[in-house]
């Protein structure tokens, strides 16, 4: 659903109650209808259902405007609270009791997976990768975060359309993307305490450090969950370098090793180098490329190598995914991107 205007509480009656239809393309037929029904609870009521089969999201705001009244005051006056009417429609997928929403969790309709999935594996392997989960005291209170933090320039559309859509199928949890131009990174931000709670109590990630961080037990379970989760990894922590060879370096040993084990389950060809402070996996060329094209992968910075190599059987260091996707779509000589290839960048 898109968000309400900011501007609203300046706008006339007469204006808000046209937000419906001009704003969020509502059937002024469904509006009339809803409009002539005698009955305000009633007619709230039903405001908050066509809302919530159009958006699967409830915006008192809009519920009111909908049934024809300025403000979602009224709500409050013929319902209790808004929270009355979001409970009518929306049961947040909390099978396990153990779990306390807070306010702002049960407002904005967070929900947990009920059991694994394809995506929750793939979005598990992305934690691993780039997240971080932290939580913080502020003034008595405390703050649940979750961030995903990744490279500016080449993974710009990978946070802001894949993560994103992600965090909202799994989660229906909103977020923000932080942008750090003088370091050169992005980070996805999504506060949530259950959605924290989650990660950490049924996924076992761990809070800070992630330095003995493992693949969530329910992964191993399925082999097509344990390729989605090695997906999520290889997107964010691994490099496609020359020869289309993927290669990934950590400090967690113990997930290294995890990560070997599972790669010779799956008939996976690699080369493991571990030292005292980290270890680096290589994959072999001809499985890096399998992986790519059979696992489908997401994030356009390996995507993009592996397009370019593929048109023209060259690899080109120091470019960048948006330099590459540019010529993907011919709008980028060949010449030009060899020449930009062979100026090193300097460090950001």
């Amino acid at each position: 659903m898109k968000h309400i205007p900011h501007k609203w509480r300046t706008l006339s009656k007469e204006v808000r109650l046209n937000i419906p239809s001009n704003y969020f393309d509502i059937s002024e037929e469904e509006i009339k209808r809803i409009r002539s029904i005698s009955d305000s609870k009633k007619r709230l009521i039903e405001s908050a259902k066509l809302q919530y089969e159009l958006f699967k999201e409830i915006h008192t705001d809009l519920t009111a405007w909908i049934a024809g009244y300025s403000s979602d005051s009224v709500v409050r006056k013929k319902l209790g609270s808004t929270q009355k009417l979001r409970d009518i429609f929306i049961k947040p997928l909390l099978n396990n009791n153990s779990f306390k929403p807070s306010w702002q969790d049960r407002r904005r309709n967070i929900t947990l997976p009920d059991d694994m999935s394809e995506s929750l594996a793939e979005e598990s392997g992305i934690h691993i990768g780039d997240g971080n989960l932290y939580a913080t005291k502020y003034d008595n209170a405390w703050c649940y975060k979750y961030d995903i933090n990744g490279n500016l320039e080449n993974e710009y559309n990978y946070h802001k359309e894949h993560i994103s859509k992600l965090m909202k199928q799994l989660y229906n949890c909103p977020g923000y993307i932080t942008i750090r131009k003088n370091r050169n990174g992005i980070e996805s931000v999504y506060k949530s305490k259950i959605v924290f709670e989650y990660k950490r109590d049924v996924l076992k990630f761990p809070v800070g450090s992630k330095l003995n961080i493992e693949i969530p037990r329910q992964i191993l379970k399925h082999e097509d969950f344990i390729k989605r989760c090695l997906c999520g990894i290889f997107d964010t922590d691994f490099h496609l370098g020359n020869y289309m060879i993927l290669s990934g370096k950590m400090s967690s040993l113990r997930l290294l090793e995890q990560i070997c084990k599972l790669l010779s389950q799956l008939n996976i060809n690699y080369k493991y180098k571990p030292n005292r402070r980290y270890g680096e996996i290589r994959i072999n060329s001809s499985d890096s490329i399998s992986i790519l094209e059979d696992w489908k992968l997401n994030n356009e910075k390996h995507l993009s190598k592996y397009f370019v190599w593929k048109e023209t059987k060259k690899y080109f260091p120091h470019t960048t995914t948006t330099e590459r996707l540019t010529f993907i779509n011919n709008k980028l000589d060949i010449s030009y991107l060899d020449k930009i290839s062979k100026k090193e960048k300097k460090p950001r």
